[in-house]
C-alpha cells in the first residue's frame, strides 16, 4: 500500500519564483540607472550581456559587477563596482515575481495536510529578502537557505537537514527543482522523490534522467496524488 506523502520540500529560483523574468526587469533597470544608451537596440544588447555574464545566478555578484563596469558605457565614468553591488542588493528583490500558479499550488498542499520546505542555494539577505517580498514565507514549516547552513545543494546535508526539521522520512517526501545536478540530483542523493521542472535549464548530459517532471509547477499535484 502506498505511504502517504508526508512532506513536499521546494527550491525557491526559478521554481516558486520566476528569477528569470526578474533578472530581465532588473536588468532594464540597472542599465537606466547607470548606462549611457544610443537607442533601443543597444539597450536590448546590454540586456542580454547581462543576462549572460549573470549566468542564471551562479555568477560571483562582483565578477558581474567588474565586467559590466568594463563593458558598459557609463552615464557617470566614476561609478563604481561596489556602486553597483550596492545597487543589486538593495534592489534586486523588489523585482521578485511568483512563478505561474505558486500561490494555489502551496494553498492546495497544505490543505491535504503534507508540511512544506524550502531549499535554497545563496545568501541569507538575498533569499530572504525574495522570500518575504513573494509573501510566502507562512507556507513552510521550514525555510533553508545555504548560506545559513554552511553547505548549498547539492549537498544532501541539506536536504537531510529539511527532513530532519519537517520529521518526515525521505521516501515519502517530494522535492521540486529547476536545477538537474542541485536540485535533482541532490535530492535524490538523499532519497527523496525528485521532480525536475523544466524549461529554465537544459538536462546535464552526464546525469541519469529524471524519473519525474513537469513543466508547470500546478502538475505536481497530480504527480502526488498518484504516487
Amino acid at each position: 500500500m502506498p505511504m502517504k506523502t508526508e512532506a513536499v520540500i521546494f527550491d525557491l529560483d526559478n521554481t516558486l519564483i520566476n528569477r528569470k523574468l526578474a533578472f530581465r526587469a532588473y536588468s532594464e533597470h540597472f542599465i537606466d540607472r547607470f548606462a549611457s544608451v544610443r537607442d533601443a537596440r543597444q539597450k536590448e544588447e546590454f540586456v542580454e550581456f547581462m543576462r549572460v555574464s549573470d549566468r542564471d545566478g551562479y555568477r560571483d555578484k562582483r565578477e558581474m559587477a567588474l565586467e559590466c563596469l568594463a563593458s558598459f558605457p557609463l552615464k557617470n565614468p566614476e561609478t563604481t563596482a561596489e556602486e553597483l553591488l550596492d545597487h543589486w542588493f538593495a534592489e534586486f528583490y523588489n523585482y521578485t515575481v511568483l512563478m505561474d500558479g505558486t500561490l494555489d499550488v502551496l494553498e492546495r498542499l497544505k490543505r491535504k495536510d503534507i508540511k512544506l520546505g524550502l531549499i535554497t542555494n545563496g545568501s541569507p539577505h538575498a533569499q530572504h529578502a525574495k522570500i518575504d517580498k513573494a509573501q510566502i514565507r507562512e507556507y513552510f514549516d521550514v525555510v533553508i537557505v545555504s548560506g545559513e547552513a554552511g553547505f548549498h545543494k547539492p549537498d544532501k546535508r541539506l536536504f537531510e537537514l529539511a527532513l530532519s526539521r519537517l520529521e518526515a522520512k525521505p521516501e515519502n517526501s517530494w522535492y521540486v527543482g529547476d536545477h538537474p545536478r542541485n536540485d535533482v540530483f541532490g535530492a535524490t542523493s538523499a532519497g527523496l522523490k525528485a521532480v525536475w521542472l523544466r524549461g529554465f535549464m537544459d538536462w546535464h548530459r552526464d546525469l541519469d534522467e529524471p524519473e519525474h517532471r513537469i513543466d508547470s509547477l500546478d502538475e505536481i499535484i497530480a504527480l502526488i496524488d498518484k504516487a
